[in-house]
């Protein structure tokens, strides 16, 4: 049965106005399933009330065992369809919801055009750098057993721990595996190729082809490639390696202006200086690169003795005294 026609049947069952033809053709589907259908939902408590409401009322149905045979067969078919009722709403729930994360879905890239590497902050705080040209494809809630990315190109990750929802990153035919840690993917154009380094802690990475699976600890790589049956790490220097996550984000005696601009590329907002003169006041700084726009801002305007502050929508504004000018400065001494 196609997703789309049985989505529709299911509607008008819910809704009562399935035909009996309709219904009879849901009842043998059903049958015809293996196991236990999982029930998804998105609110928990939820799940749990209407879980618990309907098991009453089935044992209800199942403790009538003294009416007549005819009664008796009435009833257990009343809570046959009962139970097909459960499931029918499981997965019309489920698949609402994930009609509800598509839409969610979201892709951050770093264009073409662009030479700097973009930094991400993911909903639940791990943080990625992207190199230019690269794309990253995600959920925004980050919801279920697992959180899970997509990955085209090179990106370096710090990903926050969390024991009972590891993380994934999808790499073509390759999946990285990890539960808190620091290491840089790299893939080709086709994906066919895929390259794993790790800075500290440890991941699983997987063929999905073969189930071909090897874990990697600090300062190992591995490279997946199509024609290598089976690959194996070898001990590299992950510092070296990782370089370029830092390599625009260390600056010295550089117009705040500039580097605003520099900075809006790479966390994708808008830095404005309520005074102008502050924007040709000269900064320096050495970042590693897996700062956030908080962390890089608090540390450049302290140098200058400024402020700034983030709004809901993502726009930054920069304010203080400026710099003193050339004649100042001699009057002063």
């Amino acid at each position: 049965m196609k997703n789309h026609n049985l989505d529709v049947l299911i509607d008008k069952y819910l809704q009562g106005i399935a035909t009996e033809e309709e219904r009879a053709y849901l009842h043998e589907w059903y049958r015809s399933q293996d196991g236990d259908i999982i029930w998804k939902v998105k609110d928990e408590q939820e799940e749990q009330a209407i879980r618990a409401r309907l098991r009453e009322n089935i044992w209800k149905e199942a403790q009538i065992s003294t009416a007549p045979p005819v009664l008796q067969w009435r009833k257990w078919v009343t809570v046959a369809a009962a139970v097909l009722l459960v499931a029918l709403v499981s997965i019309w729930w489920s698949r609402e919801a994930n009609r509800i994360d598509d839409v969610e879905n979201l892709i951050a890239a770093t264009p073409l055009e662009q030479v700097e590497n973009r930094f991400i902050l993911l909903p639940d705080s791990s943080r990625v750098i992207l190199r230019p040209g690269s794309r990253l494809e995600y959920r925004t809630n980050f919801k279920g057993a697992t959180r899970e990315v997509d990955l085209v190109g090179e990106a370096y990750f710090d990903i926050n721990h969390k024991a009972d929802q590891p993380f994934i990153i999808h790499t073509g035919k390759v999946k990285t595996v990890v539960l808190g840690t620091a290491f840089t993917i790299k893939t080709d154009s086709e994906q066919n190729d895929v390259q794993v380094t790790v800075q500290r802690g440890k991941v699983r990475v997987e063929r999905e082809t073969d189930h071909i699976q090897t874990d990697l600890v600090a300062d190992q790589q591995i490279r997946i490639e199509a024609e290598v049956s089976t690959p194996k790490a070898v001990q590299v220097s992950a510092e070296r390696t990782m370089e370029w996550t830092a390599q625009d984000v260390r600056f010295d005696n550089q117009s705040f202006g500039e580097l605003a601009a520099k900075l809006e590329r790479r966390y994708d907002l808008n830095i404005n200086f309520k005074n102008q003169n502050l924007a040709n006041c000269p900064v320096s700084g050495r970042f590693n690169g897996g700062e956030t726009i908080d962390e890089v801002l608090s540390s450049l305007c302290a140098t200058r003795n400024a402020t700034f502050k983030i709004s809901d929508t993502g726009s930054v504004e920069i304010n203080g005294t400026g710099c003193p000018k050339i004649s100042e400065i001699t009057n002063r001494n």
